[in-house]
Protein backbone atom coordinates (compact mmCIF):
# COMPACT_ATOMS: atom_id res chain seq x y z
CA UNK A 1 0.00 0.00 0.00
CA UNK A 2 2.87 2.36 0.75
CA UNK A 3 4.24 2.01 -2.76
CA UNK A 4 0.78 2.66 -4.22
CA UNK A 5 0.63 6.00 -2.36
CA UNK A 6 3.72 7.12 -4.25
CA UNK A 7 2.26 6.23 -7.67
CA UNK A 8 0.12 8.45 -9.86
CA UNK A 9 -3.60 7.74 -10.06
CA UNK A 10 -3.29 6.30 -13.58
CA UNK A 11 -0.36 4.04 -12.74
CA UNK A 12 -1.83 2.81 -9.45
CA UNK A 13 -5.18 2.08 -11.11
CA UNK A 14 -3.38 0.12 -13.84
CA UNK A 15 -1.39 -1.87 -11.26
CA UNK A 16 -4.49 -2.70 -9.20
CA UNK A 17 -6.41 -3.66 -12.35
CA UNK A 18 -3.63 -5.91 -13.70
CA UNK A 19 -3.17 -7.66 -10.35
CA UNK A 20 -6.94 -8.18 -10.04
CA UNK A 21 -7.14 -9.62 -13.56
CA UNK A 22 -4.20 -11.93 -12.92
CA UNK A 23 -5.87 -13.21 -9.76
CA UNK A 24 -9.13 -13.59 -11.71
CA UNK A 25 -7.34 -15.60 -14.44
CA UNK A 26 -5.69 -17.87 -11.88
CA UNK A 27 -8.96 -18.47 -10.02
CA UNK A 28 -10.80 -19.02 -13.30
CA UNK A 29 -8.27 -21.64 -14.45
CA UNK A 30 -8.51 -23.29 -11.06
CA UNK A 31 -12.31 -23.35 -11.25
CA UNK A 32 -12.24 -24.74 -14.80
CA UNK A 33 -9.82 -27.43 -13.69
CA UNK A 34 -12.07 -28.42 -10.81
CA UNK A 35 -15.09 -28.55 -13.11
CA UNK A 36 -13.18 -30.72 -15.61
CA UNK A 37 -12.14 -33.08 -12.83
CA UNK A 38 -15.70 -33.47 -11.62
CA UNK A 39 -16.96 -33.97 -15.19
CA UNK A 40 -14.37 -36.71 -15.67
CA UNK A 41 -15.75 -38.42 -12.59
CA UNK A 42 -19.25 -38.36 -14.06
CA UNK A 43 -18.11 -39.76 -17.43
CA UNK A 44 -17.62 -43.55 -17.83
CA UNK A 45 -15.89 -45.09 -20.81
CA UNK A 46 -14.20 -48.33 -21.52
CA UNK A 47 -13.82 -51.42 -23.72
CA UNK A 48 -16.72 -53.76 -23.10
CA UNK A 49 -18.19 -56.10 -25.66
CA UNK A 50 -21.33 -54.77 -27.20
CA UNK A 51 -23.11 -57.94 -26.27
CA UNK A 52 -22.72 -56.95 -22.63
CA UNK A 53 -24.54 -53.67 -23.20
CA UNK A 54 -28.08 -54.48 -22.38
CA UNK A 55 -31.01 -52.93 -20.72
CA UNK A 56 -29.76 -53.92 -17.29
CA UNK A 57 -26.58 -51.89 -17.82
CA UNK A 58 -28.56 -48.93 -18.99
CA UNK A 59 -30.97 -49.10 -16.09
CA UNK A 60 -28.11 -49.48 -13.61
CA UNK A 61 -27.01 -45.91 -14.32
CA UNK A 62 -30.12 -44.64 -12.59
CA UNK A 63 -30.26 -41.64 -14.99
CA UNK A 64 -30.63 -41.07 -18.67
CA UNK A 65 -27.71 -42.72 -20.43
CA UNK A 66 -26.29 -41.90 -23.82
CA UNK A 67 -24.30 -44.71 -25.43
CA UNK A 68 -21.71 -43.77 -28.03
CA UNK A 69 -18.92 -45.44 -29.87
CA UNK A 70 -15.43 -43.99 -30.20
CA UNK A 71 -16.56 -41.60 -32.92
CA UNK A 72 -19.52 -40.32 -30.92
CA UNK A 73 -22.07 -42.13 -33.05
CA UNK A 74 -25.10 -43.64 -31.40
CA UNK A 75 -24.27 -47.13 -32.45
CA UNK A 76 -24.26 -49.87 -29.82
CA UNK A 77 -23.04 -52.51 -32.22
CA UNK A 78 -19.38 -51.67 -31.58
CA UNK A 79 -17.18 -53.08 -28.87
CA UNK A 80 -16.48 -49.64 -27.39
CA UNK A 81 -18.87 -47.39 -25.57
CA UNK A 82 -19.16 -44.45 -23.12
CA UNK A 83 -22.00 -42.92 -21.25
CA UNK A 84 -22.58 -39.81 -19.11
CA UNK A 85 -25.18 -38.79 -16.57
CA UNK A 86 -26.76 -36.01 -18.60
CA UNK A 87 -28.24 -33.51 -16.01
CA UNK A 88 -25.07 -33.20 -13.89
CA UNK A 89 -22.90 -32.91 -16.95
CA UNK A 90 -24.99 -30.03 -18.27
CA UNK A 91 -24.92 -28.19 -14.95
CA UNK A 92 -21.14 -28.51 -14.62
CA UNK A 93 -20.69 -27.34 -18.20
CA UNK A 94 -22.69 -24.20 -17.43
CA UNK A 95 -20.76 -23.69 -14.20
CA UNK A 96 -17.51 -24.11 -16.10
CA UNK A 97 -18.49 -21.15 -18.32
CA UNK A 98 -20.23 -18.97 -15.71
CA UNK A 99 -17.65 -19.14 -12.89
CA UNK A 100 -14.84 -17.36 -14.83
CA UNK A 101 -17.28 -14.59 -15.80
CA UNK A 102 -18.41 -14.20 -12.19
CA UNK A 103 -14.79 -14.20 -10.99
CA UNK A 104 -13.92 -11.50 -13.55
CA UNK A 105 -16.82 -9.30 -12.44
CA UNK A 106 -15.92 -9.75 -8.76
CA UNK A 107 -12.26 -8.95 -9.48
CA UNK A 108 -13.21 -5.72 -11.25
CA UNK A 109 -15.45 -4.71 -8.35
CA UNK A 110 -12.65 -5.51 -5.89
CA UNK A 111 -10.19 -3.47 -7.98
CA UNK A 112 -12.60 -0.54 -7.89
CA UNK A 113 -13.10 -0.80 -4.11
CA UNK A 114 -9.36 -1.16 -3.44
CA UNK A 115 -8.52 1.79 -5.70
CA UNK A 116 -11.11 3.97 -3.95
CA UNK A 117 -10.00 3.00 -0.43
CA UNK A 118 -6.28 3.25 -1.13
CA UNK A 119 -6.14 6.28 -3.45
CA UNK A 120 -9.35 8.29 -3.19
CA UNK A 121 -11.07 7.92 0.18
CA UNK A 122 -8.52 9.59 2.48
CA UNK A 123 -7.68 12.65 0.32
CA UNK A 124 -11.35 13.20 -0.53
CA UNK A 125 -12.23 13.07 3.19
CA UNK A 126 -9.43 15.54 3.95
CA UNK A 127 -10.57 17.94 1.22
CA UNK A 128 -14.20 17.62 2.31
CA UNK A 129 -13.38 18.41 5.95
CA UNK A 130 -11.18 21.30 4.84
CA UNK A 131 -13.96 22.74 2.69
CA UNK A 132 -16.36 22.49 5.65
CA UNK A 133 -13.89 24.33 7.90
CA UNK A 134 -13.43 27.10 5.35
CA UNK A 135 -17.20 27.32 4.87
CA UNK A 136 -17.49 27.87 8.63
CA UNK A 137 -14.84 30.62 8.31
CA UNK A 138 -12.37 28.64 10.39
CA UNK A 139 -8.92 28.81 8.80
CA UNK A 140 -6.88 27.81 11.85
CA UNK A 141 -6.33 24.19 10.85
CA UNK A 142 -3.97 22.18 8.65
CA UNK A 143 -4.65 20.08 5.58
CA UNK A 144 -2.45 16.98 5.60
CA UNK A 145 -0.74 15.85 2.41
CA UNK A 146 -1.43 12.11 2.51
CA UNK A 147 0.14 10.98 -0.78
CA UNK A 148 2.40 12.03 -3.61
CA UNK A 149 -0.09 11.55 -6.45
CA UNK A 150 -2.38 14.06 -8.14
CA UNK A 151 -4.78 14.15 -5.18
CA UNK A 152 -1.83 14.71 -2.85
CA UNK A 153 -0.81 17.66 -5.01
CA UNK A 154 -4.40 18.89 -4.84
CA UNK A 155 -4.31 18.65 -1.02
CA UNK A 156 -1.02 20.56 -1.04
CA UNK A 157 -2.51 23.25 -3.28
CA UNK A 158 -5.55 23.38 -0.98
CA UNK A 159 -3.24 23.85 2.02
CA UNK A 160 -1.41 26.67 0.24
CA UNK A 161 -4.77 28.30 -0.50
CA UNK A 162 -5.78 27.92 3.17
CA UNK A 163 -2.51 29.48 4.35
CA UNK A 164 -2.97 32.34 1.91
CA UNK A 165 -6.53 32.93 3.06
CA UNK A 166 -5.42 32.73 6.69
CA UNK A 167 -2.60 35.19 6.07
CA UNK A 168 -4.90 37.56 4.17
CA UNK A 169 -7.51 37.37 6.91
CA UNK A 170 -4.90 38.10 9.54
CA UNK A 171 -3.64 41.05 7.51
CA UNK A 172 -7.20 42.26 7.06
CA UNK A 173 -7.95 41.97 10.76
CA UNK A 174 -4.69 43.73 11.55
CA UNK A 175 -5.72 46.56 9.28
CA UNK A 176 -9.14 46.69 10.92
CA UNK A 177 -7.57 46.77 14.38
CA UNK A 178 -5.06 49.36 13.21
CA UNK A 179 -7.90 51.44 11.82
CA UNK A 180 -9.73 51.16 15.15
CA UNK A 181 -6.62 52.29 17.03
CA UNK A 182 -6.10 55.08 14.54
CA UNK A 183 -9.69 56.30 14.92
CA UNK A 184 -9.43 56.05 18.71
CA UNK A 185 -6.19 58.04 18.73
CA UNK A 186 -7.64 60.55 16.29
CA UNK A 187 -10.74 60.98 18.47
CA UNK A 188 -8.57 61.34 21.57
CA UNK A 189 -6.39 64.04 20.01
CA UNK A 190 -9.42 65.87 18.64
CA UNK A 191 -10.93 66.06 22.10
CA UNK A 192 -8.48 68.71 23.36
CA UNK A 193 -8.98 71.36 20.62
CA UNK A 194 -12.72 70.71 20.56
CA UNK A 195 -12.90 71.17 24.34
CA UNK A 196 -10.95 74.43 24.09
CA UNK A 197 -13.12 75.70 21.24
CA UNK A 198 -16.29 74.81 23.12
CA UNK A 199 -15.05 76.55 26.27
CA UNK A 200 -13.93 79.67 24.46
CA UNK A 201 -17.16 79.91 22.49
CA UNK A 202 -19.14 79.69 25.74
CA UNK A 203 -16.96 82.39 27.25
CA UNK A 204 -17.54 84.65 24.27
CA UNK A 205 -21.27 84.05 24.29
CA UNK A 206 -21.54 84.78 28.00
CA UNK A 207 -18.95 87.47 28.66
CA UNK A 208 -18.28 89.11 25.29
CA UNK A 209 -20.06 92.38 26.20
CA UNK A 210 -17.93 92.77 29.33
CA UNK A 211 -14.65 91.69 27.69
CA UNK A 212 -12.11 94.17 26.35
CA UNK A 213 -11.28 94.28 22.68
CA UNK A 214 -7.82 92.84 23.40
CA UNK A 215 -9.34 89.88 25.29
CA UNK A 216 -11.82 89.17 22.50
CA UNK A 217 -9.03 89.28 19.90
CA UNK A 218 -6.85 86.99 22.05
CA UNK A 219 -9.70 84.49 22.45
CA UNK A 220 -10.44 84.58 18.73
CA UNK A 221 -6.75 83.98 17.94
CA UNK A 222 -6.69 80.99 20.31
CA UNK A 223 -9.79 79.58 18.66
CA UNK A 224 -8.19 80.14 15.24
CA UNK A 225 -5.07 78.17 16.28
CA UNK A 226 -7.16 75.25 17.46
CA UNK A 227 -9.25 75.34 14.28
CA UNK A 228 -6.01 75.18 12.27
CA UNK A 229 -4.93 72.27 14.40
CA UNK A 230 -8.19 70.47 13.62
CA UNK A 231 -7.72 71.13 9.92
CA UNK A 232 -4.20 69.68 10.10
CA UNK A 233 -5.53 66.59 11.84
CA UNK A 234 -8.12 66.09 9.11
CA UNK A 235 -5.51 66.59 6.38
CA UNK A 236 -3.23 64.08 8.11
CA UNK A 237 -6.00 61.48 8.16
CA UNK A 238 -6.78 62.12 4.50
CA UNK A 239 -3.11 61.76 3.56
CA UNK A 240 -2.89 58.53 5.51
CA UNK A 241 -5.90 57.13 3.66
CA UNK A 242 -4.31 58.04 0.34
CA UNK A 243 -1.08 56.32 1.41
CA UNK A 244 -2.96 53.08 2.08
CA UNK A 245 -4.41 53.21 -1.43
CA UNK A 246 -1.17 54.19 -3.14
CA UNK A 247 0.04 51.94 -5.99
CA UNK A 248 3.70 50.96 -6.03
CA UNK A 249 5.43 51.99 -9.28
CA UNK A 250 8.80 50.26 -9.53
CA UNK A 251 11.52 51.51 -11.80
CA UNK A 252 15.24 50.95 -12.28
CA UNK A 253 17.23 53.88 -10.90
CA UNK A 254 20.91 54.54 -10.55
CA UNK A 255 22.32 54.18 -7.03
CA UNK A 256 24.46 57.23 -7.76
CA UNK A 257 21.32 59.29 -8.43
CA UNK A 258 19.67 58.03 -5.24
CA UNK A 259 22.75 58.93 -3.21
CA UNK A 260 22.85 62.36 -4.81
CA UNK A 261 19.21 63.08 -3.98
CA UNK A 262 19.68 61.94 -0.39
CA UNK A 263 22.87 63.97 -0.03
CA UNK A 264 21.16 67.15 -1.20
CA UNK A 265 18.14 66.55 1.04
CA UNK A 266 20.30 65.77 4.04
CA UNK A 267 22.45 68.84 3.57
CA UNK A 268 19.36 71.09 3.39
CA UNK A 269 17.66 69.56 6.47
CA UNK A 270 20.74 69.14 8.71
CA UNK A 271 21.80 72.79 8.75
CA UNK A 272 23.19 72.95 12.28
CA UNK A 273 23.95 69.23 12.63
CA UNK A 274 26.74 67.16 11.12
CA UNK A 275 25.36 65.01 8.29
CA UNK A 276 27.18 61.88 7.10
CA UNK A 277 26.01 59.75 4.16
CA UNK A 278 27.62 56.34 3.60
CA UNK A 279 27.11 54.29 0.44
CA UNK A 280 28.01 50.63 1.16
CA UNK A 281 26.30 48.96 -1.78
CA UNK A 282 28.22 47.52 -4.72
CA UNK A 283 25.22 47.61 -7.02
CA UNK A 284 24.96 50.23 -9.71
CA UNK A 285 21.14 50.21 -9.94
CA UNK A 286 18.16 49.33 -7.78
CA UNK A 287 14.59 48.50 -8.76
CA UNK A 288 12.36 50.56 -6.42
CA UNK A 289 9.62 53.18 -6.22
CA UNK A 290 12.00 56.08 -5.74
CA UNK A 291 9.37 58.72 -4.70
CA UNK A 292 8.17 56.34 -1.97
CA UNK A 293 11.72 55.64 -0.80
CA UNK A 294 12.47 59.36 -0.66
CA UNK A 295 9.29 60.03 1.31
CA UNK A 296 10.36 57.48 3.92
CA UNK A 297 13.88 58.92 3.94
CA UNK A 298 12.61 62.47 4.48
CA UNK A 299 10.40 61.40 7.39
CA UNK A 300 13.22 59.46 9.07
CA UNK A 301 15.66 62.29 8.47
CA UNK A 302 13.28 64.86 9.99
CA UNK A 303 12.84 62.69 13.10
CA UNK A 304 16.59 62.17 13.46
CA UNK A 305 17.27 65.91 13.22
CA UNK A 306 14.70 66.64 15.95
CA UNK A 307 16.34 64.32 18.47
CA UNK A 308 20.04 64.37 17.46
CA UNK A 309 22.58 66.11 19.64
CA UNK A 310 25.14 66.84 16.96
CA UNK A 311 25.22 64.17 14.28
CA UNK A 312 23.02 62.23 11.86
CA UNK A 313 24.42 59.25 9.91
CA UNK A 314 22.63 57.79 6.88
CA UNK A 315 23.74 54.48 5.35
CA UNK A 316 22.64 52.96 2.03
CA UNK A 317 23.21 49.26 1.46
CA UNK A 318 21.72 46.29 -0.41
CA UNK A 319 21.25 42.77 0.89
CA UNK A 320 19.32 39.78 -0.42
CA UNK A 321 17.37 41.78 -3.05
CA UNK A 322 16.53 44.48 -0.51
CA UNK A 323 17.51 48.14 -0.43
CA UNK A 324 18.48 48.91 3.17
CA UNK A 325 18.29 52.51 4.37
CA UNK A 326 19.62 53.22 7.89
CA UNK A 327 19.15 56.57 9.63
CA UNK A 328 20.87 57.00 13.01
CA UNK A 329 21.39 59.94 15.34
CA UNK A 330 23.48 60.46 18.48
CA UNK A 331 20.57 61.54 20.64
CA UNK A 332 19.25 59.82 23.76
CA UNK A 333 17.70 56.99 21.70
CA UNK A 334 14.41 55.17 22.09
CA UNK A 335 12.97 54.18 25.44
CA UNK A 336 11.50 50.65 25.79
CA UNK A 337 8.06 52.22 25.50
CA UNK A 338 9.12 54.06 22.34
CA UNK A 339 10.39 50.85 20.74
CA UNK A 340 7.00 49.21 21.32
CA UNK A 341 4.77 52.12 20.34
CA UNK A 342 6.69 54.55 18.13
CA UNK A 343 5.23 53.16 14.90
CA UNK A 344 1.66 53.46 16.16
CA UNK A 345 -0.39 56.42 14.90
CA UNK A 346 -0.37 59.67 16.90
CA UNK A 347 2.32 58.40 19.28
CA UNK A 348 4.56 61.01 20.87
CA UNK A 349 7.47 60.62 23.25
CA UNK A 350 6.76 61.49 26.85
CA UNK A 351 8.35 64.97 26.88
CA UNK A 352 7.25 66.03 23.40
CA UNK A 353 4.85 68.98 23.46
CA UNK A 354 5.23 70.25 19.91
CA UNK A 355 1.71 70.47 18.51
CA UNK A 356 3.05 70.71 14.97
CA UNK A 357 3.98 67.03 15.09
CA UNK A 358 1.18 64.51 15.36
CA UNK A 359 3.20 61.36 15.91
CA UNK A 360 2.46 59.97 12.42
CA UNK A 361 5.93 60.03 10.86
CA UNK A 362 7.12 56.54 11.81
CA UNK A 363 3.64 55.10 11.28
CA UNK A 364 3.66 56.44 7.72
CA UNK A 365 7.19 55.08 7.16
CA UNK A 366 6.14 51.64 8.40
CA UNK A 367 3.09 51.67 6.13
CA UNK A 368 5.12 52.67 3.07
CA UNK A 369 7.86 50.10 3.73
CA UNK A 370 5.30 47.31 4.02
CA UNK A 371 3.62 48.51 0.82
CA UNK A 372 7.04 48.08 -0.81
CA UNK A 373 7.32 44.49 0.56
CA UNK A 374 9.82 45.64 3.16
CA UNK A 375 9.87 46.49 6.83
CA UNK A 376 10.77 49.16 9.39
CA UNK A 377 12.93 48.30 12.40
CA UNK A 378 13.70 50.50 15.42
CA UNK A 379 16.69 50.02 17.75
CA UNK A 380 19.35 51.85 19.76
CA UNK A 381 23.03 52.12 18.90
CA UNK A 382 24.78 55.13 20.44
CA UNK A 383 21.43 56.84 19.95
CA UNK A 384 18.35 56.07 17.91
CA UNK A 385 18.68 53.85 14.86
CA UNK A 386 15.94 53.18 12.29
CA UNK A 387 16.32 50.67 9.45
CA UNK A 388 13.96 50.91 6.48
CA UNK A 389 14.03 48.04 3.98
CA UNK A 390 12.50 48.02 0.49
CA UNK A 391 12.12 45.10 -1.92
CA UNK A 392 14.48 45.80 -4.81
Amino acid sequence: MGSLNKMSLKKSFLVILVVSLLIAVILSLLAIGICDAVIDKLNFSGKIPATDIDSDLISSAGQEVVIQNENGNLDISTSYYSYRIEPYYTILSVVKIAVPIIILIISLICADVIFYKVKLKKPLDILHRGAEQIQQQNLDFEIAVCSKDELGELCEAFEIMRKTLFSNNQALWSKVEERKRLNAAFAHDLRTPLTVLKGQSEVLMKYAPQMSDEKVISTAEMMGRHITRLENYVNTMNNLQRLEDIAIQMQTVSVRDVVKQMQLKGASVCKDIEFILQNKTNRETVYVDIPLVMQVYENLLANAVRFAHSQVIVTIDTYDEMLILTVADNGKGFTPKDLSNATKPFYKVGNETDNEHYGMGLNICKLLCEKHDGYLNLSNFNGAKVVAAFKS
